[in-house]
């Protein structure tokens, strides 16, 4: 039996993580941006938080390819952070759409902290 390096864990857990930032800059936050407070249903302090932390989760995602602790830590905070707005759109949702994407995104963050998280098993 073979267990996962904690390398390809950190590996997994930054793709899921950029996977997830890039789809919420250019679907999400860029055009809330860009269309201003008017065009966007929630307030506007809310989508330049969103963004916020996404460039810090592509930071971070840097950080923990490399393996580097800051990385990994800042890679868990913000995965935490997106973990609370995730069950917040669980509340929230509008729809059957709205419900499943904040299932799927609450249990790919919870995901990623394992991953970061993750050790290999100690020999002795």
């Amino acid at each position: 039996m073979t267990t996962l390096p904690r390398a390809a864990a950190l590996k997994i857990a930054t793709g899921i993580s950029l996977v997830v930032a890039v789809h919420e800059i250019f679907f999400h936050d860029l055009p809330g941006l860009i269309g201003g407070a008017e065009a966007f249903p929630l307030p506007y302090w809310i989508i330049l938080g969103s963004f916020t932390s996404d460039i810090l989760a592509l930071a971070a995602a840097y950080g923990a390819w490399r393996g580097q602790k800051w990385g990994t830590i800042l890679l868990i905070c913000v995965n935490l952070f997106w973990l609370i707005q995730a069950s917040g759109g669980l509340l929230i949702a509008n729809g059957p759409f709205d419900l499943a994407f904040a299932g799927v995104l609450l249990v790919l963050h919870l995901i990623t902290i394992v991953l970061c998280l993750w050790r290999e098993p100690v020999v002795l």
